[in-house]
């Protein structure tokens, strides 16, 4: 029965896997073509725009920065003072210490200058218990928030949404720094359909390597650390491949937590931040669908821009990367758990039928492919059913597919801005055929341990061991 069998249920799985790799590398060479496209239509935007006119306007758009932070003392400073120095006429800064243990509100006070002051607390978010709001004597516009921790990054960042008082809110993570131009160029967008939009997100890169001080890069020293330059070609691919694509169809799946704006009278809606969940940032972006689906009528909708609005630090070890990805694994499945009554449900549109299926079918299915592929080829090569020439020719294929998806997004990329030099740029393409051997199945580690851990339901918000400064 074997030697009838064997063939017969070899053939069959390999027809599963090769349709499943076909569909996958189609499905990301469309989000390239269109993120291509998508990009240069910003970036000519980019270059008609007059910013000055801009910043003089009366009617610039006034938003709220707000900077969750615990134990932080060795980004705190100069995140604060990157926000600080922005070139935005109308902004207020929260800084929310979620209950640091070390030097960080020590750090805040020396730049802020902090004193106590008395103001109405309204609990509309769940954010945990609140000691005292500050006010820095230094910049009018900065308050500091001083509370508690016990309800993660998402009490923190609601802790700050409750004293918030402008119309547009931006939420960063404590280790990003802002480039100045960042919020005009964001807004400037905002302000040509403030009715419509009611989510921002746009790139940001990885500060590993980058020389800062006093909030500001003086000195763009890329790491050429494989993996380091692996995830700044990582983020280039979602960043710009990707989810401008999925923007194109008002598909954004998610606004990074290192940085994303909302508006706020939509986060009053929906309750704000969600601590039931590993992390934040995906859960809220799909209820902002739900909800924009239930308000079709006012023709909602989230945006993602390609600028380079600032530099945030990335895991610097491979443990630290396996950390992060495991954190990333875990929010994604119980997202896609909680939302899956969206799945191919004509209601939610373009987010029913491009990015709910990708999720389900590569984020949170795909590492059981992996798992099963890989198991596969040994099972093959154990009973001696394994042919080395289709094998390699599979293996080329799926190497030059992601090559390709790579330089389309690399090629996106530079048209819409010179972040890298050209010497960084080249070691990026030469790394991406390597891509696959060195550093893919890293992060197939991460999501493995991560799908576990959600198996077994953990949804503590660890964060990985930074490198010191």
């Amino acid at each position: 029965m074997e030697s009838i069998f064997t063939p017969k249920i070899i053939y069959i799985v390999f027809i599963i896997f090769f349709a499943y790799f076909i569909i996958l590398t189609f499905f990301y060479l469309l989000l390239a073509i269109v993120g291509l496209i998508e990009g240069g239509k910003r970036a000519k935007e980019n270059q008609e725009e007059n910013y000055s006119l801009v910043y003089l306007s009366k009617v610039c758009i006034p938003i709220t920065i707000i900077i969750p932070a615990h134990n932080e003392e060795e980004w705190i400073r100069d995140s604060v003072l990157s926000v600080v120095g922005l070139n935005y006429p109308n902004f207020e800064l929260i800084v929310v210490d979620d209950g640091s243990t070390d030097n960080t509100i020590n750090i805040l006070n020396a730049v802020l200058k902090l004193k106590a002051i008395e103001m109405q607390y309204v609990k509309h978010y769940k954010d945990g218990r609140v000691i005292e709001i500050l006010k820095s004597q230094s910049y009018p516009n900065v308050r500091v928030v001083f509370k508690e921790k016990g309800t993660k990054k998402a009490g923190a960042v609601n802790a700050g949404l409750n004293i918030s008082k402008n119309d547009y809110v931006c939420v960063i993570d404590a280790d990003t720094v802002l480039e100045p131009d960042s919020l005009l160029k964001i807004m400037a967008s905002v302000e040509k359909d403030a009715e419509r939009i009611i989510g921002i997100g746009s790139y940001f890169s990885l500060s590993n390597g980058i020389k800062i001080k006093d909030g500001k890069v003086v000195e763009k020293t890329f790491s050429y650390n494989p993996l380091i330059a692996y995830q700044n070609l990582e983020y280039i691919r979602s960043f710009i491949g990707n989810r401008i694509a999925w923007s194109r169809y008002n598909a954004m799946p998610t606004l990074a937590g290192g940085f994303a704006i909302w508006r706020r009278d939509i986060l009053y809606e929906l309750g704000g931040f969600s601590p039931d969940f590993t992390c934040e940032d995906i859960e809220l972006t799909f209820r902002a669908h739900d909800y924009i689906a239930k308000n079709k009528n006012r023709n909602l909708k989230i945006i993602m821009l390609p600028f380079n609005v600032g530099w945030t630090e990335g895991p610097s070890n491979i443990r630290s990367l396996i950390s992060q990805r495991n954190r990333w694994q875990r929010v994604t499945n119980e997202t896609v758990w909680k939302y899956k009554y969206m799945f191919c449900n004509p209601r939610y549109n373009s987010f029913a039928f491009l990015t709910l299926p990708y999720f389900i079918f590569y984020e949170v299915l795909g590492v059981f492919f992996e798992i099963a592929s890989i198991g596969f080829v040994v099972w093959g090569w154990l009973i001696g059913a394994l042919n080395v020439n289709i094998f390699i020719t599979f293996l080329a294929l799926i190497v030059l597919s992601q090559i390709l998806i790579s330089l389309l997004s690399i090629l996106a990329f530079i048209r819409c801005q010179k972040v890298f030099r050209v010497q960084y740029i080249s070691h990026l393409v030469f790394l991406s055929f390597f891509e696959f051997i060195l550093y893919r199945w890293i992060i197939s580690i991460g999501k493995l341990v991560g799908t576990y851990e959600y198996l077994k339901g953990n949804k503590e918000q660890t964060r990985y061991v930074r490198a010191k400064r």
